[in-house]
């Protein structure tokens, strides 16, 4: 346990997220601390404010990207505290300003996170500068201060990037590293008999969601980076390759899906699967290791015997398949040695992962010239069209920015009829709670109460036990890191550190140590309160009425995924761009269904239409996938020697099949079910002579031979044929209520 927590410690402190706390912490603080030295804190904050809106703006991404976020940012900022500051006296046109301002930034999420985080600094600013009344110098003064604070800090963002340009690539690289292994080790829980096979699958969905988030992270960093792409440096060389060797090891995880069900019949009372949860755990281990090494730039070095602990696997396999009386009952047990074959593959990756952090391949390594890497990044419009294409109510972002704006002008003129001094406290948690779904919605509000009232407790706690200022502002030091670190980490802990910092602050500016406090949770209650219903009775978002397009595009990712694949089984020529791209698109997609089926189950239970339908759609999109993954891995692994023509009539079947779900789920076009292609049986009578050959060879005495080669080469495909029929059936009748969700 000591261990564990050492290890996630060392990980957080090494990561983006602690990196990006510390460089806002230090560019809000210094401006403060100087301004305070001279007795003009009020103009210190002004600078930090503006500092601080402009962090938000910068996320991870390419150095054009960033350069051209914060410059952005830092015009919208400083025009919005600007018009903020002059309007307050008019409290008409203020309200309409307000309203205006909040259905602008909510808008600029069309441009994807960078854009929405631009637009949240916006909000930030303009309703910090609702914290204060200014005169028209006063508020122009503000505006300039908030304008210097911006460059201030994106001078800093920029200078730390030229000192170290790779960081942020190794820190998201090394965060998606460690996402995969806790992937692998949520898998592992499938060879244990005690965890409920359901409650795996859940977890390991949610799970392939954050891996592909964190994968399409460092494409848009890494494969971008020109530096990068050419292999000017070996650093640079060895991101590369060891990003590619990752997405390739994914894939080789996802082909280690088998009937778990059966294997826990067969094997649970067994030491075969106790040896492979431990040996699947202790991959993960050494999985996390490089993750943590790559993040903090430094080599790996190997902690466990994975090839031991394959022997051991493969040991305790064969002890109980040399109990088998028949070869029949021993050749039924193929896909459970297929897990520990692909585990092989899976360590020489993990291997090859070591070396590449210690730089070892880099240096003579080539680039595919085939990979294309730009073409697996995903392009952004940051034009003007694509904001008026969005301003209609058929855009969920465009009714998302009109509730916002709804809502944050409802809180505003709520505080003022109420007579609450700190209205922008109302309209914060506004701004920080409304998201695009209801779920993401309600997710956030109880997060932020909770958050809140932890925080106001531990607020309280320290005013009560001292006075000594020096203490008090060190405990605020230590908030504001804590708040800004965790901020895209765990939100709740970030805003556990946010509301002592806002409440020590005040207590520096406005002593009324309690008071605040009591403003503090009332007013998040009132603007969690506004958010929530504004998000429930106004255009509210429900995910099952978007659910039927990610079902239409995962069946569709999956469909060209197959016919990549396809290309290895027959003579037609192979694409290996053309394979990534579709096995990107497969991964893309399917996270994406299942995000959304995850949502909806947030929403209330009237919202939730063919929930188990659903979730047995998702459990099969999955499967699929999975089941092509070990078609494609099978046959990169084994050079198939023996391809057949049943190969390409039983996928053209299986294809057609695919075909009619999308047609079902996007139409509610009713297709009778097809009848087996006799490929299928023509398959199965060969499998059946090669076993009764083989039979009579044992007996003869003979060892490998030809015919055993061919057997176990068929009967393997065969295997992973049937379970895609048997999967593509279910999703077929699954899908049936996709139709019903389509129509209404």
């Amino acid at each position: 346990m000591q261990d564990r927590w050492f290890k996630e410690a060392k990980a957080f402190i090494f990561s983006y997220h602690f990196s990006n706390g510390l460089r806002t912490t230090l560019s809000v603080v210094v401006p403060s601390l100087i301004f305070s030295g001279i007795g003009r804190l009020d103009m210190g904050i002004s600078i930090s404010m503006g500092a601080l809106c402009t962090a938000l703006a910068d996320v991870p991404g390419t150095i054009i990207h960033k350069r051209n976020g914060l410059l952005i940012s830092t015009v919208l900022i400083f025009l919005t505290a600007l018009g903020t500051g002059l309007l307050q006296p008019y409290i008409p046109l203020l309200t309409i300003w307000i309203g205006l301002c909040s259905v602008f930034y909510s808008m600029l999420l069309i441009y994807g996170n960078r854009g929405g985080n631009i637009g949240v600094g916006g909000l930030l600013v303009m309703v910090s500068v609702l914290a204060e009344n200014f005169t028209p110098a006063g508020a122009v003064q503000m505006a300039v201060l908030t304008l210097s604070g911006s460059i201030w800090y994106s001078l800093l963002a920029l200078l730390l990037w030229q000192v170290r340009p790779y960081l942020t690539v190794q820190q998201t690289l090394g965060d998606c590293i460690q996402s995969t292994a806790r992937y692998l080790r949520l898998r592992a829980d499938f060879y244990q008999p005690a965890k409920d096979i359901t409650d795996t699958y859940r977890d390991v969905f949610a799970q392939q969601v954050v891996v592909n988030e964190k994968q399409e992270a460092v494409r848009e960093l890494l494969l971008k980076m020109r530096s990068a792409q050419q292999g000017t440096t070996s650093i640079s060389k060895s991101m590369v390759l060891i990003f590619l060797d990752l997405v390739d090891m994914y894939e080789q995880i996802m082909a280690s899906q088998i009937d778990y069900t059966s294997l826990q019949k067969q094997f649970g009372q067994s030491k075969v699967v106790e040896q492979l949860h431990h040996s699947i755990v202790q991959f993960a281990y050494e999985l996390d290791q490089i993750g943590i090494a790559v993040t903090a730039g430094q080599r790996s070095m190997l902690r466990v015997n994975l090839k031991l602990e394959l022997e051991k696997a493969r040991r305790e396999f064969k002890a109980y398949q040399a109990e088998l009386p028949t070869l029949k009952e021993r050749a039924a047990l193929l896909p459970f040695e297929a897990v520990i074959d692909n585990m092989q593959h899976i360590a020489q990756r993990i291997y090859n992962l070591h070396r590449l952090t210690r730089l070892e391949r880099a240096r003579e390594a080539t680039f595919d010239h085939q990979l294309e890497l730009s073409k697996f990044t995903t392009r952004h419009q940051y034009d003007l069209a694509t904001f008026r294409n969005n301003l209609t109510f058929n855009s969920h972002i465009f009714r998302h920015a009109v509730r916002t704006g709804l809502a944050m002008v409802t809180g505003f003129l709520l505080g003022q009829a109420l007579g609450i001094s700190k209205t922008y406290w109302i309209l914060l948690t506004i701004m920080v709670i409304m998201k695009p779904g209801f779920s993401l919605t309600k997710t956030r509000s109880f997060q932020r109460v909770i958050g809140t009232l932890i925080g106001a407790f531990f607020a309280a706690g320290i005013l009560w036990l001292t006075k000594d200022d020096t203490i008090i502002f060190s405990i605020m030091l230590v908030c504001i890191l804590g708040a800004y670190s965790f901020t895209t980490y765990n939100y709740v802990v970030s805003v556990v550190f946010m509301t002592p910092f806002i409440v020590l602050l005040l207590h520096f500016l406005q002593p009324a140590d309690f008071q605040n406090l009591t403003h503090r949770v009332i007013d998040t209650v009132i603007g969690g309160g506004i958010a929530f219903s504004f998000n429930y009775f106004f255009w509210p978002s429900w995910e099952y009425r978007f659910l039927p397009d990610y079902m239409i595009k995962t069946i569709a990712s999956n469909k060209q995924y197959l016919t990549q694949v396809i290309n290895l089984y027959t003579d037609k020529p192979f694409s290996l761009i053309s394979y990534k791209l579709a096995r990107k698109e497969v991964h893309v997609n399917t996270a994406n269904l299942t995000a959304a089926f995850q949502r909806m189950l947030s929403e209330p239970k009237s919202k939730r239409k063919h929930g188990s339908e659903l979730y047995h759609f998702v459990v099969l999109s999955h499967t699929l996938s999975s089941h092509i993954a070990q078609l494609s891995a099978f046959a990169w692994q084994h050079r198939l020697q023996y391809k057949r023509q049943e190969y390409k009539d039983i996928l053209l079947f299986l294809l057609t099949i695919m075909d009619q779900i999308g047609q079902y789920v996007s139409e509610g076009v009713i297709f009778p079910d097809l009848p087996p292609t006799p490929a299928f049986q023509q398959l199965e009578d060969h499998l059946e002579h090669l076993l009764q050959v083989r039979q009579q060879q044992i007996n003869e005495g003979k060892g490998n031979t030809q015919e055993r080669e061919e057997m176990l080469e068929i009967k393997h495909v065969r295997d992973q044929f049937n379970a895609l029929y048997s999967v593509l059936k279910d999703m077929k009748k699954a899908a049936v209520h996709g139709a019903v969700i389509a129509e209404g």
